[in-house]
Parts: structure tokens; sequence; C-alpha cells
């Protein structure tokens, strides 16, 4: 089945229709997709969603409630072990029946939810092209199809299906430049009304794990290596040197860097195992590259291609 699904492209199963819609509210494709980012933080509402790639399938419910300008959203698995991710504005926390529950300081849930969410459409424009494709229809409702194409051959792209009525995202599909299919978000079920507001006093109810904080005052600095090539609009967001053990052997320095979309981590730790060697593994959009260069083991994990993946790492330079 999931074989089946590789090829079934957002681009294959379009509708041939006019952007009747579009036209109607003097939209262009980016004006809709910035609605689509408001919309899913200022309705009220509650969806029942699948997420699929290449190897697993996974449905969730997801409720969203906003009172007071005030974001307030519960996420919860629907099979195997039950677990819930709870937000509370700029607070996010994790229930997992095999994890201590913990909060993390945050304005968005980020786990199994599309990244175009959010994403800040206006600054994503300088590196991506936004196109209209016509109509559809997901979840019984009528869309609005939009394709967010980079203009470099280093990402992804993604296709959007946004509700005609609420402009909520019913559905993305993230696919390579060959159109394969490398990950789903599809809406089944949706429901808007002012009877979600009820989860804030339920969520008022519960007793949240504390706030996790770093108790390290002072974070050292990388200095030993640098990216000499990056794809054009990827930035570094933070950096950190932790030692592997605690005796404090073989510190593993790592920097975060991201596009507004996409984002990846480079690793470099001292080389355990001799040679040149280097491993490629793919799982849906995300790669995991790992080389030996010198006397250091880099690994690149992230939502990028291969190619990109590996053309950053061999392109490293040490002091």
């Amino acid at each position: 089945m999931l074989k089946i699904i590789k090829n079934l492209t957002a681009l294959s199963l379009l509708f041939s229709l006019p952007s009747a819609v579009l036209a109607q509210e003097n939209l262009t494709p980016q004006q809709l997709v910035t609605s689509m980012t408001k919309a899913q933080t200022e309705l009220n509402y509650q969806i029942s969603f699948v997420q699929t790639n290449l190897t697993d399938l996974q449905a969730f419910r997801y409720k969203h409630v906003n009172l007071d300008n005030k974001s307030y959203a519960q996420l919860t698995t629907l099979e195997s072990s039950q677990q819930d991710i709870i937000r509370r504005d700029n607070l996010v926390s994790y229930f997992q029946s095999n994890f201590t529950p913990f909060t993390i300081q945050s304005n968005h849930i980020i786990d199994y939810l599309p990244n175009i969410l959010s994403a800040n459409i206006e600054k994503l424009a300088e590196n991506y092209d936004f196109s209209a494709l016509g109509r559809n229809r997901v979840a019984d409702r009528l869309v609005q199809v939009i394709r967010i194409m980079p203009k470099d051959d280093f990402r992804y792209q993604y296709v959007l299906f946004i509700d005609e009525e609420t402009h909520l995202l019913l559905r993305s599909d993230l696919i390579d430049r060959n159109d394969n299919l490398l990950e789903s978000f599809h809406v089944v079920n949706l429901y808007i009304g002012d009877e979600i507001k009820s989860l804030v006093e339920q969520l008022n109810a519960l007793h949240f794990p504390p706030l996790l904080t770093d108790e390290s005052n002072e974070k050292p600095s990388i200095t030993s290596w640098q990216t000499k090539w990056l794809p054009k609009g990827f930035t570094l967001v933070s950096e950190n040197a932790d030692p592997e053990d605690i005796d404090g052997n073989n510190i593993i320095e790592s920097r975060l860097y991201s596009d507004g979309l996409f984002s990846f981590t480079i690793y470099v730790a001292d080389k355990i195992i001799n040679g040149n060697q280097d491993n490629l593994w793919r799982q849906g959009m995300n790669t995991i590259y790992s080389e030996n260069i010198g006397d250091k083991e880099v690994t690149l994990i992230g939502q990028i291609p291969s190619a990109t993946a590996k053309r950053i790492v061999q392109d490293l330079q040490f002091k």
C-alpha cells in the first residue's frame, strides 16, 4: 500500500479546475498561505489526521483554542501507546507513558505537524516560489492547492491543500524534485466551533510538569570548524558543545541551521573508528549522513536531500 502512496503525489491527483476562490478573494498564492498560518492560530477547531511516510502511518487528534489572544492546543496519538502534547500559549508539555513528563518553552507544537504551519511566509519567499495549482477535495471540503517550490535544487518542496472556507490546512505533501512523496499530512475530519473552548477548562484542571531549564550559565564557543557552503537562506540558529560521557571525554560539538522551513544539525566529535568511511540513511524527509574527516567524525541529521547533506559535510573547514 505504501508503495502505491509513494507515487500518488499531489501533482498527479489534482483536478484541472480554475482557482475561482483565489480570484474572488484577490489573494495571491503567497497571501493564501499566509492566511493559512493565521487561521490555524486564530480559529477554534478540532481535526483528526493521519501522517504517513514510506515506512509508517500514524493517526492523531488535534484540538486548538484561541482565547484572550492566547493559544491552547492538545495533540493526542490515537493508536499504540498514548502520547499527549499540550500547549499553553508559550509553554509546551509532553506526556508519554515511557518517559517522565516535561515542559519546554515554545510558541507552537512542532511534533507531527507540518513545518509550514510555523514558518514565516514572507521570509520564505526569498528562497521559495508560490504557485496555484487549482482546486481539489479533502475531507469532503473544497480546497485550493498551492505549491511551494524552492528556487534551487538543495531542498524539498511542499504541496498544500488549503480549505476554501476557513483557510485551514487540510493536507500537505512533502515531495522531492522528482515528485516522489516523502511525507504526507492528511486531515480526515474537521470540526469548527466554540464548543472546543472547553479544552481550556480541561487543561486548567491538569497538573503540569515543571519547565526544563538549562543549568549551564555559559556555553562554550565552537571555533575549531565552520561551514564553507550552505544552501542560500540557511543560517545558524544555535550551537553547543557537550561531553559524550560523565568524565568529560570526547566533546561533541553541534550546530543547528534552518531556512525557516527545514532544518539540520551538524555534530562533530573525535573519530572512534579509523578510516574515511561514510554512511547514509534516509527515512522520509530525514537524512542522516556521517563521514570521517581527518581525526573527526562528522554527522549531519536533518530535513534536506542526501546530496545536499553530503556536500555540506564534505565542504566543512577545520582550523
